[in-house]
C-alpha cells in the first residue's frame, strides 16, 4: 500500500521587501520524495497561522494532483494522505468546522482543506518544528541543519568525495 505524506511550511512575513511569506512543501510517495516547491505567497498574511494555512492549502492542491496521477496509473490508495504542519493554530483551523471570527480574513477558497479532510483525501498532523523538512525550502539555515534536512529528504551530494 502506497503512503502519501506531505510536509508543509511557511516563513511568516519573511520577505523584507514586501513582507510576504514563502510557502514550502515536500511530498513523499512510498517514502520517496516526488514533489517539492518553494514559492512566495501572493498576498500578505496577517498572522503566522494564516501563512501556514495558505501553505497547507497549496500543499493540498499538490496532494490532490498526485492522488489523481496515482489513480491514472493504476496505483489507487485508500488511506488519506498525511499533511504535516508545525503550526497548531493552522491545524486547528483546518480541522474545526466551526466558523471563527478570527479567521474571517482568510479567503473562502482556502477553506477547502476542511472539505478534503471530510472527503478522507487528507488527514492533518502536527510535526515538531525540528523535524519539519519543508524548512529547507522556506528559511535560511546553517550548514548542519541543511545537512540534516537533506538527509531526511533522501538527498545525496553527487560531488562529495567517495
Amino acid at each position: 500500500m502506497l503512503s502519501v505524506e506531505c510536509f508543509a511550511d511557511a516563513d511568516y512575513a519573511g520577505s523584507k521587501i514586501d513582507r510576504r511569506s514563502t510557502t514550502g512543501y515536500c511530498v513523499f510517495v512510498g517514502g520517496n520524495l516526488v514533489s517539492w516547491r518553494s514559492k512566495k505567497q501572493s498576498v500578505v498574511s496577517r498572522s503566522s497561522a494564516e501563512s501556514e494555512y495558505r501553505a497547507m492549502s497549496q500543499s493540498t492542491c499538490e496532494i490532490m494532483w498526485i492522488h489523481h496521477l496515482l489513480t491514472e496509473i493504476g496505483l489507487e490508495h485508500h488511506t488519506p494522505a498525511k499533511l504535516w504542519c508545525d503550526n497548531q493554530a493552522a491545524l486547528h483551523i483546518a480541522s474545526n468546522p466551526v466558523y471563527h471570527e478570527r479567521t474571517k480574513h482568510i479567503e473562502v477558497d482556502c477553506h477547502f482543506i476542511r472539505e478534503k479532510i471530510q472527503e478522507n483525501l487528507i488527514s492533518t498532523g502536527y510535526v515538531k518544528t525540528g523535524e519539519q523538512v519543508a524548512d529547507l525550502l522556506t528559511k535560511a539555515l546553517n550548514g548542519t541543519r541543511v545537512d540534516y534536512l537533506c538527509n531526511k529528504l533522501g538527498m545525496i551530494n553527487i560531488y562529495a568525495p567517495a
